[in-house]
């Protein structure tokens, strides 16, 4: 079982959780496979029913709902990782969400038409202007986050295809997506015509689409100064932050939610469903798919 847990628990940080986190599943994997062995139930064999014993069992003692659901959250990571391995075929824990647990809905949501306004007053005043516009393009347009966005090399950009490659970071997944026609003449221009500026003034030899213009290697001095600028445009707007969540949540209202997880790098359809604010539509669809506590 020790080894079984810690190479769970290097999965899980090989997959980008926090130290604190792949503790706490590994605290509760370690309850869940003390259980299935009380059961005589081996754990390359948990059934969907086997998962709906457990969590009677969790009823009975007492656990909330929402700590239920933490654990089965738990679980379902841990038979994500036994797939990877190939040692199940499938995840029993997949589909079963609990009733009635009280959903966070995003606010401070920035409205589609101020996003837009907000890239269109952004002025492009030097080499760092020009540069700037075109990230909070990808920050608009793409739904990118700060380290998607460092993350990106020459290579990903795919001109004549009009398509950018985002490269997995920490725990996002990796995608392509398709640019809009103005990106494709902007970036083009900015490779050859700023970029090689902003490399003969600081000397840097880097394959990153995007370099700042000081001494460092990373950009977040220049997404602070950004920030700076936006927030003076709109002082609605606080941090990069929630203009990813504003577009997320304006891409739910246009496409259906597997497309809004593929296209926001989520892993888990859950980080997408946090961004719904829909309300009948969306109370009744989550009495459909919640299941199975009432």
């Amino acid at each position: 079982m020790n080894e079984l847990l810690n190479n769970f628990v290097e999965y899980l940080r090989k997959e980008g959780h926090r130290v604190n986190t792949y503790n706490s599943y590994k605290n509760i994997i370690t309850r869940f496979l003390e259980y299935l062995e009380t059961e005589q139930i081996s754990y390359l064999q948990v059934s969907y029913s086997d998962i709906l014993s457990y969590i009677n069992h969790l009823k009975e003692k007492g656990n909330k709902k929402s700590t239920i659901n933490s654990i089965l959250n738990s679980i379902r990571h841990f038979y994500n990782y036994l797939q990877t391995g190939n040692k199940v075929e499938s995840n029993p824990a997949e589909t079963i969400r609990i009733r009635n647990i009280a959903r966070k809905v995003p606010h401070n949501i920035i409205e589609w038409n101020d996003l837009e306004q907000l890239y269109k007053d952004f002025k492009t005043v030097g080499i760092a202007g020009k540069r700037n516009k075109i990230i909070l393009s990808l920050f608009i347009y793409q739904g990118l986050n700060t380290g998607e966005l460092t993350a990106i090399e020459l290579k990903d950009i795919k001109l004549e295809e009009g398509k950018i490659y985002i490269p997995k970071v920490g725990r996002s997944n990796s995608r392509i997506m398709k640019l809009e026609a103005f990106q494709v003449l902007q970036i083009q221009k900015y490779i050859t015509e700023v970029r090689p500026v902003i490399i003969a003034i600081t000397e840097k030899v880097s394959d990153k689409l995007f370099l700042s213009t000081g001494n460092g290697n990373g950009m977040s001095n220049s997404y602070i100064k950004m920030l700076d600028h936006i927030r003076k445009l709109n002082p609605k707007i606080k941090d990069f932050k929630q203009i990813r969540a504003s577009i997320i949540t304006h891409w739910l209202k246009q496409y259906n939610i597997r497309q809004v997880q593929y296209m926001s790098g989520h892993r888990y359809i859950s980080s997408t469903d946090a961004y719904r604010t829909d309300t009948l539509e969306s109370l009744q669809e989550m009495i459909n798919e919640l299941h199975p506590l009432q």
